[in-house]
């Protein structure tokens, strides 16, 4: 993914810095502000501003630039603070944000950092924080980690390779690497999340096992065998009572006058329960003719006031208008039309019609009230009937209640010893099946382990064969290996070292020298060189096979360990004039920034920014 810097600007200062593809160099002597410009460049790119010095962080109140991704220019502002939520301003033609830095807030969901991750195409993975345990707790892949790629500080040039002396630097670097190459892909990581998983709860499941295993030894609840054994005996003494229970009951309905007692309980509730049916269905009817009389009612009082109102209102000529109260004339109408509405009359019910109505409509309710006399004489029968049986059936309870004690009492003492005994049976009986289902329930665990115990296998040999696949990737590593080795060789490394080539290390992924590994390089210079050879192999790999490496980087202190003597002059230019190859060769494909205190004149004319003692980065108060 193509990414470029094109412009700085210093918020609170003149400061303005305009950056060229390919290479770019910041130089001046020590302490005018380069590295301190470095930095405000990466924050740009999500680095930290923790490390500003005062002066900057006093005069500064914000870093803005205009960066390149892909095809899209963005301009972005960012405070010069180191609140994790601070607002980054982000623009362009078709976009704009404000987003946090580093943490989400309830106003953004996606922060600044993986909002450029996402414009890079960089996966976001969780990946094991200890490669060697799959289980152990998942650490993000961030865009400082793909970065360290693209970065050498002044710090580590001379000494370690992207910090890989720091253990937690080292271990994203070494994913970092995977990554690029394909030794660690998302089908690699998804395989490890759930192996994490697995063996998480695989865990659990086992240690709450053992330990409630070992809580249950020595106790009641030790032996299963004897449990069931229990709740056998219980369940066969359990039935035995409650068939001398039946017994006595069949002996007490056997009693012929109990029978006939409860045969003339059940034949009165029987009625009762017809004649309450019954006086229900009057009720019901009484209320439907009620409101029937009175619809009746209604309608005949209406009928008399259309009667009255026919001969009011039909039969007297209007001699003003009844609305507005002019004069009326009899000649504006005729034969065929009204005088007053100016209308042809339309026939209307005749007196004679709604009075004969109104006598219906009378004979209908005499009829309706009759009925609902003759209703509510039934309803009350009804009423005094059930009153009666329901005294009759109290009377045969009593009767029955009497009878069936008289009958018990003997067996009384009998009853009551075997309802205690069969309550305490249900009892110890619940209380031993619950003790089951506690082993049934360890089984079910059981079970789950064995299943979690399966599945790690499985995900362990799919782990193997997802990393027997890495064909490709060695030959994506060879490809980096010697480009590294082309590289170095340009810059008259010494003539020293066990193998007549350098390598990649394939399990710590570190530059080798010669057969010599990167720790065992005692010069700061020679480490210089490896570094730079190995950084730009890791950009020339990239660009040239494909791979998601930020197209850009950062050098800083490019002479720092290299001296006046001998062939170091030389080695410092063979390293410029292979960056100026590189700009020439790639053109707009990989920026480089190198900040320097000395530089070949070969380099002049890449100078971006040259500062001086009386021209600081930031001016002295």
């Amino acid at each position: 993914m193509r990414l470029r810097i094109n412009k700085v600007a210093l918020q609170g200062t003149s400061r303005v810095v305009e950056f060229n593809p390919g290479l770019n160099v910041i130089t001046g002597p020590i302490a005018t502000g380069k590295t301190t410009l470095l930095r405000f460049c990466r924050s740009l790119l999500g680095a930290s501003l923790d490390s500003l010095p005062p002066e900057a962080r006093s005069a500064v109140g914000a870093v803005s630039g205009e960066l390149l991704i892909g095809a899209e220019t963005y301009f972005l502002v960012r405070p010069v603070t180191t609140t994790r939520t601070a607002r980054v301003d982000v623009a362009s033609r078709n976009e704009a944000y404000r987003l946090p830095v580093y943490q989400p807030d309830s106003s953004a969901s996606v922060t600044f950092i993986r909002w450029l991750m996402d414009r890079l195409d960089l996966p976001r993975l969780q990946v094991p924080s200890a490669p060697t345990k799959p289980e152990s707790d998942p650490t993000p892949i961030t865009l400082g980690d793909y970065l360290l790629y693209c970065t050498l500080l002044q710090e580590d040039i001379g000494s370690s390779v992207f910090g890989h002396k720091d253990p937690f630097r080292n271990i994203k670097r070494k994913y970092v690497f995977e990554i690029l190459y394909g030794l660690y892909s998302l089908e690699t990581a998804k395989i490890q999340e759930e192996l994490r998983d697995v063996q998480t709860k695989l865990r659990q499941l086992t240690n709450q096992s053992e330990l409630f295993v070992s809580f249950l030894e020595g106790t009641a609840l030790g032996n299963r065998a004897d449990i069931e054994r229990n709740i056998t005996l219980l369940e066969s003494d359990l039935q035995e009572i409650e068939n001398a229970s039946r017994n006595m009951a069949d002996k007490l309905r056997a009693t012929p006058e109990i029978q006939d007692l409860q045969k003339k309980v059940l034949d009165i509730e029987s009625t009762i329960g017809r004649l309450t049916a019954e006086l229900d269905a009057e009720r019901q009817s009484n209320e439907n003719l009620q409101r029937l009389a009175k619809q009746l009612e209604t309608q005949i009082s209406r009928i008399t006031r259309s009667i009255v109102a026919q001969k009011y209102l039909v039969d007297i000529d209007f001699v003003i208008c009844p609305r507005c109260g002019a004069a009326l004339a009899s000649e504006r109408g005729n034969e065929d039309l009204c005088y007053l509405c100016l209308q042809p009359p339309h026939p209307v019910l005749t007196r004679q019609s709604l009075i004969d109505e109104q006598g219906r409509l009378e004979s209908q309710l005499i009829e309706t009230q009759e009925l609902l006399e003759s209703r509510n004489k039934r309803s009350s029968e009804l009423s005094r009937e059930l009153v009666s049986l329901k005294d009759g059936a109290d009377h045969v309870r009593h009767e029955l209640n009497f009878k069936t004690q008289t009958f018990v009492s003997p067996e009384a003492s009998l009853i009551s010893q075997l309802a205690e005994r069969r309550a305490g049976l249900i009892s110890n009986l619940s209380r031993f099946k619950e003790y089951l289902q506690i082993f049934g329930k360890l089984d079910s665990v059981h079970k789950i382990i064995e299943d979690l115990r399966d599945r790690k296998t499985s995900l362990e040999a799919d782990l193997d064969l997802a990393s027997t696949r890495a064909g490709k990737s060695e030959e994506q590593i060879s490809v980096l290996e010697q480009e590294y080795n082309r590289i170095l060789e340009r810059f008259y490394p010494p003539e020293f070292g066990e193998e007549a080539f350098s390598s990649i290390d394939r399990r710590t992924y570190l530059p080798v020298f010669r057969g010599r590994r990167f720790d065992d390089l005692s010069s700061p210079g020679l480490a210089t060189l490896v570094n730079v050879a190995h950084v730009l192999a890791h950009h020339m790999t990239s660009l040239n096979l494909g791979l998601n490496l930020p197209s850009i980087l950062f050098i800083d202190g490019l002479s720092e360990h290299l001296g006046q003597e001998g062939l170091d002059p030389k080695r410092l230019s063979a390293i410029y004039e292979y960056l100026i190859h590189v700009s020439a060769q790639l053109g707009d494909r990989l920026q480089i920034v190198v900040v320097d205190n000395e530089f070949p004149d070969i380099a002049r004319e890449f100078i971006r920014l040259e500062l001086t003692e009386s021209d600081r980065l930031i001016p002295s108060a």
